[in-house]
Protein backbone atom coordinates (compact mmCIF):
# COMPACT_ATOMS: atom_id res chain seq x y z
CA UNK A 1 0.00 0.00 0.00
CA UNK A 2 1.67 3.21 -1.51
CA UNK A 3 2.08 5.93 1.24
CA UNK A 4 0.12 8.32 -0.96
CA UNK A 5 -2.82 5.90 -0.85
CA UNK A 6 -2.95 5.35 2.99
CA UNK A 7 -3.35 9.07 3.29
CA UNK A 8 -5.83 9.57 0.86
CA UNK A 9 -8.16 6.81 3.28
CA UNK A 10 -7.01 9.00 6.43
CA UNK A 11 -5.95 5.68 8.05
CA UNK A 12 -2.57 6.96 9.24
CA UNK A 13 -3.81 10.34 10.10
CA UNK A 14 -6.70 8.89 12.12
CA UNK A 15 -4.98 6.20 13.73
CA UNK A 16 -2.21 8.90 15.16
CA UNK A 17 -5.55 10.24 16.92
CA UNK A 18 -6.06 7.05 18.32
CA UNK A 19 -4.67 7.19 21.83
CA UNK A 20 -7.50 8.65 23.81
CA UNK A 21 -7.50 6.21 26.81
CA UNK A 22 -5.13 6.06 29.24
CA UNK A 23 -5.11 2.31 30.69
CA UNK A 24 -2.74 0.29 29.11
CA UNK A 25 -3.53 -3.18 30.15
CA UNK A 26 -6.90 -2.46 28.39
CA UNK A 27 -5.44 -1.43 25.09
CA UNK A 28 -6.38 -3.09 22.05
CA UNK A 29 -3.00 -2.05 19.58
CA UNK A 30 -4.21 -1.59 16.04
CA UNK A 31 -1.69 -1.01 12.86
CA UNK A 32 -2.41 -0.99 9.49
CA UNK A 33 0.05 -4.11 7.43
CA UNK A 34 1.01 -1.58 4.55
CA UNK A 35 4.15 -3.97 4.29
CA UNK A 36 2.04 -6.83 3.20
CA UNK A 37 0.73 -7.27 -0.02
CA UNK A 38 -2.33 -9.83 -0.98
CA UNK A 39 -2.35 -12.47 -3.44
CA UNK A 40 -6.00 -14.33 -4.20
CA UNK A 41 -6.02 -18.22 -5.15
CA UNK A 42 -8.48 -20.18 -6.82
CA UNK A 43 -7.74 -24.11 -7.92
CA UNK A 44 -9.18 -27.21 -7.46
CA UNK A 45 -7.62 -29.00 -4.04
CA UNK A 46 -8.54 -32.58 -5.07
CA UNK A 47 -5.96 -32.05 -7.65
CA UNK A 48 -2.60 -33.10 -6.53
CA UNK A 49 -0.83 -31.18 -8.82
CA UNK A 50 -2.34 -28.32 -7.72
CA UNK A 51 -1.44 -28.69 -4.17
CA UNK A 52 2.22 -30.08 -4.98
CA UNK A 53 2.64 -27.23 -7.66
CA UNK A 54 1.41 -24.06 -5.09
CA UNK A 55 3.34 -25.63 -1.80
CA UNK A 56 6.17 -25.87 -3.53
CA UNK A 57 6.33 -22.34 -4.45
CA UNK A 58 4.85 -21.07 -1.43
CA UNK A 59 6.97 -23.29 0.36
CA UNK A 60 4.59 -24.56 2.97
CA UNK A 61 0.49 -25.90 3.34
CA UNK A 62 -1.90 -24.86 1.66
CA UNK A 63 -5.05 -25.11 4.42
CA UNK A 64 -7.34 -27.30 2.71
CA UNK A 65 -9.70 -27.43 6.22
CA UNK A 66 -12.38 -24.87 6.23
CA UNK A 67 -11.34 -21.93 7.90
CA UNK A 68 -8.36 -22.58 8.88
CA UNK A 69 -4.86 -20.75 8.23
CA UNK A 70 -0.99 -21.69 7.64
CA UNK A 71 1.29 -19.59 9.15
CA UNK A 72 5.21 -19.69 7.97
CA UNK A 73 6.85 -17.28 4.88
CA UNK A 74 3.33 -15.98 4.07
CA UNK A 75 0.21 -16.34 6.22
CA UNK A 76 -2.07 -18.05 3.91
CA UNK A 77 -6.07 -18.13 4.74
CA UNK A 78 -8.64 -20.55 3.58
CA UNK A 79 -11.30 -18.84 1.67
CA UNK A 80 -13.88 -21.35 0.33
CA UNK A 81 -13.47 -25.08 -1.35
CA UNK A 82 -11.23 -23.70 -3.77
CA UNK A 83 -10.12 -20.32 -3.20
CA UNK A 84 -7.43 -19.03 -0.74
CA UNK A 85 -5.51 -15.79 0.18
CA UNK A 86 -1.69 -15.12 0.28
CA UNK A 87 -0.31 -12.57 2.26
CA UNK A 88 3.10 -11.41 1.85
CA UNK A 89 5.47 -9.28 1.99
CA UNK A 90 4.52 -6.04 0.06
CA UNK A 91 7.44 -5.77 -2.18
CA UNK A 92 7.55 -9.85 -3.35
CA UNK A 93 4.12 -10.10 -4.32
CA UNK A 94 4.60 -9.94 -7.77
CA UNK A 95 7.68 -12.23 -7.98
CA UNK A 96 5.33 -14.63 -5.63
CA UNK A 97 2.63 -14.23 -8.26
CA UNK A 98 4.41 -14.28 -11.07
CA UNK A 99 6.20 -17.89 -9.73
CA UNK A 100 2.66 -19.20 -9.12
CA UNK A 101 1.00 -18.57 -12.66
CA UNK A 102 3.57 -20.88 -14.02
CA UNK A 103 4.06 -23.43 -11.32
CA UNK A 104 0.01 -23.89 -12.09
CA UNK A 105 0.39 -23.43 -15.96
CA UNK A 106 -2.14 -26.19 -17.41
CA UNK A 107 -4.22 -26.54 -14.21
CA UNK A 108 -7.50 -25.71 -13.40
CA UNK A 109 -6.29 -22.74 -11.41
CA UNK A 110 -6.35 -18.85 -11.00
CA UNK A 111 -3.79 -16.23 -9.40
CA UNK A 112 -4.35 -12.58 -8.58
CA UNK A 113 -3.24 -9.95 -7.05
CA UNK A 114 -5.73 -8.04 -5.16
CA UNK A 115 -3.42 -5.69 -2.99
CA UNK A 116 -4.87 -2.85 -4.28
CA UNK A 117 -8.73 -3.34 -2.93
CA UNK A 118 -7.92 -4.28 0.60
CA UNK A 119 -6.22 -3.36 3.83
CA UNK A 120 -4.87 -5.88 6.64
CA UNK A 121 -5.18 -4.19 10.07
CA UNK A 122 -3.45 -5.67 12.89
CA UNK A 123 -5.23 -6.02 16.32
CA UNK A 124 -3.82 -7.31 19.48
CA UNK A 125 -4.10 -6.94 23.00
CA UNK A 126 -6.66 -8.33 26.32
CA UNK A 127 -9.81 -6.91 25.07
CA UNK A 128 -9.73 -7.77 21.52
CA UNK A 129 -12.21 -10.12 21.28
CA UNK A 130 -14.37 -7.74 23.78
CA UNK A 131 -14.28 -5.06 21.04
CA UNK A 132 -14.50 -7.43 17.96
CA UNK A 133 -17.36 -9.05 19.77
CA UNK A 134 -19.56 -6.08 19.31
CA UNK A 135 -20.19 -5.54 15.60
CA UNK A 136 -19.22 -9.38 14.19
CA UNK A 137 -21.51 -11.82 14.62
CA UNK A 138 -18.85 -15.19 15.29
CA UNK A 139 -18.19 -16.90 18.19
CA UNK A 140 -15.40 -15.29 19.00
CA UNK A 141 -14.77 -17.23 22.81
CA UNK A 142 -11.08 -18.22 22.55
CA UNK A 143 -12.59 -22.39 23.15
CA UNK A 144 -14.46 -21.42 19.54
CA UNK A 145 -11.54 -18.93 17.28
CA UNK A 146 -8.62 -19.87 18.79
CA UNK A 147 -4.88 -19.42 16.62
CA UNK A 148 -5.14 -20.65 13.48
CA UNK A 149 -8.58 -20.17 12.95
CA UNK A 150 -10.19 -17.49 10.41
CA UNK A 151 -13.32 -16.61 8.74
CA UNK A 152 -15.15 -14.41 6.33
CA UNK A 153 -17.96 -12.58 8.35
CA UNK A 154 -19.28 -8.59 9.14
CA UNK A 155 -17.65 -6.51 11.07
CA UNK A 156 -20.26 -3.26 11.84
CA UNK A 157 -21.69 -3.38 8.27
CA UNK A 158 -18.29 -4.30 6.70
CA UNK A 159 -17.24 -7.29 4.84
CA UNK A 160 -14.30 -8.66 6.46
CA UNK A 161 -12.10 -11.64 6.72
CA UNK A 162 -10.81 -12.51 10.65
CA UNK A 163 -8.17 -14.01 11.25
CA UNK A 164 -6.43 -15.14 15.22
CA UNK A 165 -2.84 -15.74 14.52
CA UNK A 166 -1.60 -16.89 17.46
CA UNK A 167 -2.68 -17.60 21.92
CA UNK A 168 -1.89 -13.68 22.78
CA UNK A 169 -4.56 -12.47 21.37
CA UNK A 170 -3.51 -10.99 17.67
CA UNK A 171 -5.68 -10.82 15.16
CA UNK A 172 -5.94 -9.60 11.37
CA UNK A 173 -8.59 -7.98 9.65
CA UNK A 174 -8.63 -7.71 5.96
CA UNK A 175 -11.41 -5.49 4.85
CA UNK A 176 -12.25 -3.73 1.59
CA UNK A 177 -9.97 -0.58 1.22
CA UNK A 178 -12.79 1.61 0.83
CA UNK A 179 -14.66 0.22 3.91
CA UNK A 180 -11.09 0.80 5.54
CA UNK A 181 -11.19 4.23 7.11
CA UNK A 182 -14.99 3.27 8.32
CA UNK A 183 -14.00 0.42 10.16
CA UNK A 184 -11.22 1.83 12.00
CA UNK A 185 -13.60 4.79 13.36
CA UNK A 186 -15.98 2.61 14.19
CA UNK A 187 -13.43 0.36 16.33
CA UNK A 188 -12.59 3.66 17.94
CA UNK A 189 -15.75 4.41 18.93
CA UNK A 190 -16.81 1.01 20.24
CA UNK A 191 -13.52 0.97 22.48
CA UNK A 192 -14.15 4.42 24.01
CA UNK A 193 -17.90 3.62 24.47
CA UNK A 194 -16.50 0.12 26.49
CA UNK A 195 -13.31 2.30 28.06
CA UNK A 196 -10.78 0.51 26.13
CA UNK A 197 -7.77 1.95 24.53
CA UNK A 198 -6.95 2.54 21.06
CA UNK A 199 -3.46 2.86 20.29
CA UNK A 200 -1.36 2.81 17.12
CA UNK A 201 1.55 0.97 16.78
Amino acid sequence: MSDLMMRRHGLEAFLATAGDADTEDSAVHVSVRSDLGHINLRGNPADKRFIAAVEEVIGQPLPVVPNTLTVGSHHVFWLGPDEWLIMTAADDVAELASRLNKATAGLHAAVNDVSGGQVALSLKGHNTRELLAKGCTLDLHASVFSAGCCAQSGLAKANILLACLDDSQTFVIVVRRSFSDYLCRWLRRSSQASGIAFREV
